[in-house]
């Protein structure tokens, strides 16, 4: 608009204080938007930017004169190498921020940042290559700026992308501009009142060295002008963000002391009581792994009545638990359902139907390395305000502080457990050592009875009954019958009593030569005892004509009576949980003759084990069965010592779940 070369070169100068921090302001932008530390370069250019700013008003060597052109605008023109520098100086700042921008973006794997810098990069190359144009007629090109017309685009999609995306809290990015503004304002105005206002009193109190009071005004406002930015800054914020700063700084204190607590319900129903009151939201859940059950389960709830609405639990197959493995990132609803709709991703629909379930406004993962341990569901602020960026980083460390205190809660509960087994062990072993004692006292109870049932017997059949009337002869074949009885069981008990004895029995007997079928007898005649033999069909696919083998009796009695009880609980926890018609348990012990070692394979159809518990299958205390109560979990682990350790063979152990299980003995064959 300016009609004379005077007023239009003035112009251009007061519009280079923009274009000479267009540069700094992206580069900084960049800085902080791609999380950089160590932002001592950022002040340095801020200073560079001032010495510029200061030459634009205080030296024609920077814009020297304004040229007509276009026929319709007087166009700045440089002539000399010092704004060649500046604009080689700025072009590089922009080159550095797109780089740091296009780094960031290789280097994270979140979406949502990814498409926040995908916004970006569009807005800043259109912006930068719209405005760079401007640049030709003052450098000596004169072709006219047509990407001006760009520069609302970047515009228009910059703003859009701060509304949809969060691409930056805009509460605060206004307080920090408005901050800036009126700081550098004082800043920059000091020295620019000092050169062109009070250039005439300076002269009379200077003479011609006038000029170095606004030099060392600019020189000083600049040197501390980062820093009374930075306070006031700091300040502002403070008192913008004090409510998210404060439940951010308790949940940081929180997490720390969270590994002190060993109970795990305890420790659950504090995680979700401490989110919710801290952060003022509606309502909060924990979701734990079961895996047995393959699900993630409601462990601990907070906030508002959700007993008619609450999900119970998560199937671990869900695209919502497959999602949050796959990209270990808290999601957001509100984004969930936009980019669902925006990219028609089925995926995402079905996990914002989820999240419509759960009514959560937030969920995020709680990891320990790669296994998701649990689910946290927040509600939405009762404020009414979004989840920021720096809450889903706080949260973020709450929730792998929550699977850190999750996993040492298990552990001291698996600790608690292993003692009890240990504790249940130690009486077992206790009465094994008074069987000895036991097995006499009861043996002398059962001789006993015995002779005492035999003498009532013999005198029984001793008396005359000829003359008896036929309900007398009657009383005496009854008393008779039960007295034979009781000298049956009698007997029968003293055999259980001397099986059981051998079982107990620390043997020294060494290594001999045992049969497959009396082996296999023995085990049954003590697996009797425990559980119910008639309930399941036992096949016996060998003869006489097998090898026997060479190993200590007691030892290997104890592996079979391990292997028969474990199948026969595999087979009933079919039964229950499967509940097919018609089935019934069944386990097969076959042999072959394998070079100098016989191979024994003993197959059931019982429910089978799990791919993920293989692994742990000779684990100490580990254990497959549905209660705590019918496994210690040492089965298995005494089997391997046995087979392997003492008696140089070999265990393998193969099963298909809900199909049934095969265990292959390999032992020698005695000389």
């Amino acid at each position: 608009m300016c009609t004379d070369p005077e007023s239009a070169l003035f112009a251009w100068r007061v519009a280079h204080i923009g274009v000479i921090f267009i540069p700094v302001t992206f580069y900084h932008f960049a800085y902080v938007f791609t999380q950089r530390k160590h932002q001592y370069v950022v002040p340095l250019l801020y200073c560079g930017g001032l010495v510029f700013l200061f030459l634009d008003f205080t030296t024609t060597q920077f814009l020297s004169r304004v040229q007509f052109l276009f026929d319709s605008i007087y166009y700045a023109k440089a002539d000399y190498a010092l704004y060649f520098i500046f604009f080689v100086i700025w072009l590089c700042l922009v080159i550095i921020g797109h780089l740091l921008l296009i780094e960031r973006y290789f280097k994270i794997d979140s979406y949502l940042e990814k498409t926040k810098i995908q916004y970006l990069l569009f807005c800043v190359v259109v912006g930068f290559m719209g405005g760079l144009m401007n640049f030709f007629p003052i450098l000596g090109f004169n072709i006219y700026p047509y990407g001006n017309a760009s520069l609302p685009i970047y515009l228009f999609v910059v703003t859009y992308a701060i509304l949809r995306f969060r691409l930056i809290e805009i509460s605060i990015v206004i307080t920090r501009t408005s901050i800036f503004l009126a700081v550098y304002s004082v800043i920059l105005g000091i020295p620019f009142v000092l050169a062109f206002g009070w250039r005439e009193h300076l002269r009379n109190l200077m003479g011609e060295m006038w000029w170095m009071a606004p030099l060392v005004s600019s020189t000083v406002l600049a040197t501390v002008g980062p820093s009374i930015y930075l306070y006031i800054q700091r300040r502002a914020e403070d008192r913008l963000l004090q409510e998210q700063r404060r439940y951010q700084t308790t949940l940081r204190r929180a997490s720390l002391g969270m590994g002190r607590v060993k109970d795990l319900n305890r420790l659950l129903k504090l995680t979700v009581n401490i989110v919710t009151r801290t952060v003022r939201i509606e309502h909060c859940e924990v979701y734990l792994t079961h895996r047995p059950a393959e699900r993630y389960v409601l462990k601990a709830s907070q906030g508002w009545a959700l007993s008619d609405k609450r999900v119970s639990f998560i199937p671990a197959d869900a695209p919502l638990i497959q999602y949050l493995k796959q990209h270990r990132e808290p999601l957001v609803y509100d984004e969930v359902k936009q980019r669902g709709q925006d990219f028609q991703d089925k995926v995402l629909e079905e996990i914002g139907k989820v999240m419509e379930e759960l009514d959560a406004a937030l969920l995020v993962p709680s990891f320990i390395e790669e296994d998701l341990i649990a689910v946290l569901v927040l509600g939405r602020k009762r404020s009414g305000k979004l989840y920021s960026q720096d809450d889903l980083i706080v949260f973020s460390i709450l929730a792998n502080q929550v699977a850190l205190a999750i996993e040492n809660a298990q552990f001291y509960e698996d600790m608690k457990k292993t003692h009890d087994q240990l504790m249940k062990a130690e009486k077992m072993a206790t009465i094994g050592t008074m069987a000895d004692g036991l097995s006499h006292q009861i043996n002398n109870r059962l001789h006993a009875m015995g002779f005492i049932a035999s003498d009532a017997l013999d005198t029984i059949k001793l008396q005359p009954r000829e003359a008896l009337p036929p309900e007398a002869k009657k009383v005496y074949e009854e008393m008779e019958v039960s007295l034979g009885k009781i000298q049956e069981n009698v007997k029968r008990g003293g055999e259980i009593v001397e099986g059981l004895l051998k079982y107990s029995r620390k043997t020294d007997e060494g290594f001999t030569a045992i049969e497959l079928g009396r082996l296999l007898d023995a085990a049954l005649e003590m697996a009797q005892f425990k559980i119910k033999l008639n309930q399941i069909d036992i096949a016996r696919d060998f003869n006489g004509v097998i090898p026997r083998i060479r190993g200590n009796f007691t030892q290997l009695q104890e592996v079979f009576f391990n292997m028969v009880d474990n199948s026969y609980d595999a087979m009933m926890q079919r039964k229950e949980e499967m509940k097919e018609p018609g089935y019934r348990g069944r386990l097969e012990v076959s042999a072959q003759e394998e070079g100098n070692h016989l191979e024994i394979f003993i197959k059931d159809n019982g429910i089978g084990v799990k791919e993920k518990d293989f692994k742990r299958l000779f684990t100490p205390f580990f254990t497959t069965k549905l209660s705590s109560k019918k496994g210690t979990g040492l089965g298995l682990y005494v089997i391997r010592k046995i087979i392997e350790e003492n008696h140089g063979g070999k265990v393998e152990f193969t099963s298909e779940y809900q199909k049934g299980s095969q265990t292959r003995l390999v032992l020698p064959i005695a000389a």
